[in-house]
């Protein structure tokens, strides 16, 4: 059975990934600390059925702390790792970018620093398309990214660059994948399609920037984590990606998805666009394609269902 330490295990998109790997009879070492970026009950219900597996093992640790994920990597002596831990809000990195700093640089290296020690065969790095800023869409992977608008972008695109240095000097393959806008079931709670399905379930006011004109790529968890399994099992060298729906839609296009799949018109705020908010994203993914065999499978309209669902089943209380 393969071992793969997952980083951010009890997070949204670290805890579906779980369920797939245990699904594909990988053994996977969970790491979260279970930090106050959303209430500690939701990851708790996202792990409670990953607990029922024999074939997974929760450790309540703090990528930062350098010594204990040596230990815990020396203990497990893992084949892979999918490192997602992070601290993932723009507007809140602009106002205090300090933790950002903190846990997104100073972790990556401790988790990188762990698999060198220890000879892991295959990083995969969890990175973001905040690292493109406002640059022109569609973005490749050869795009210009020293232009990100947030701290948050900053520090992914620092993690990216650190991961090339280790590759570089200690020869570990590492597979840096940009995600876009990832939405669906396990959602946090900060994001977008997560509060528009929530507070218009409940006939509430929902919240849309601007004039509703910028676009997102916004890419359904299970095909990002479809991608990220194909990237974990093809090493090769340092490698970036971006796993993005390919498809881009404006706020107000997206809101229309959701006012047909709840059956509802909704109650609309403006409020002015934040700085750190970039016009558009828009993944280019012929690399994805070509190299992983990998696109897209769920449609956005299809996906918002099975999120309106989830929240419909979850999160009403």
């Amino acid at each position: 059975m393969r071992t793969i330490i997952v980083t951010g295990a009890a997070g949204f998109i670290g805890s579906n990934l779980s369920k797939e790997l245990l699904a594909q009879d990988y053994k996977v070492i969970g790491v979260d600390n279970f930090d106050n970026t959303y209430e500690k009950a939701f990851k708790e219900e996202h792990v409670a059925s990953l607990l029922t597996c024999k074939s997974f093992t929760l450790e309540k640790l703090d990528i930062r702390d350098r010594a204990a994920m040596i230990a815990l990597f020396e203990k497990e002596k893992p084949e892979h790792v999918v490192h997602l831990a992070a601290k993932a809000d723009t507007r809140a990195a602009v106002e205090d970018p300090y933790p950002y700093i903190d846990t997104n640089i100073n972790g990556s290296l401790s988790v990188f620093d762990a698999a060198r020690k220890t000879g892991v065969s295959h990083i995969v790095n969890i990175s973001s398309s905040s690292v493109y800023g406002n640059t022109p869409t569609p973005w490749s992977e050869e795009r210009i990214t020293d232009e990100p608008l947030s701290p948050y972008g900053a520090t992914k695109r620092s993690v990216e660059l650190f991961a090339y240095a280790y590759h570089h000097n200690f020869q570990i393959p590492i597979t840096s994948l940009r995600y876009f806008n990832v939405y669906g079931e396990n959602n946090r709670p900060s994001m977008v399609p997560y509060k528009w399905a929530r507070a218009m379930l409940k006939g509430e006011e929902i919240e849309i920037s601007g004039a509703g004109t910028r676009k997102r790529d916004y890419t359904y968890v299970g095909d990002t984590v479809r991608a990220t399994i194909l990237a974990l099992q093809k090493p090769n060298g340092y490698q970036t990606f971006n796993i993005g729906n390919n498809n881009p839609v404006t706020l107000r296009e997206l809101l229309s998805i959701f006012e047909d799949v709840i059956g509802v018109k909704a109650n609309v705020r403006e409020r002015k666009s934040h700085n750190a908010s970039v016009e558009e994203t828009y993944a280019d993914i012929s690399k994805a394609e070509k190299i992983l065999g990998w696109k897209p499978e769920i449609s956005l309209h299809d996906g918002i269902n099975r999120l309106v669902t989830w929240v419909r089943a979850n999160r009403m209380n």
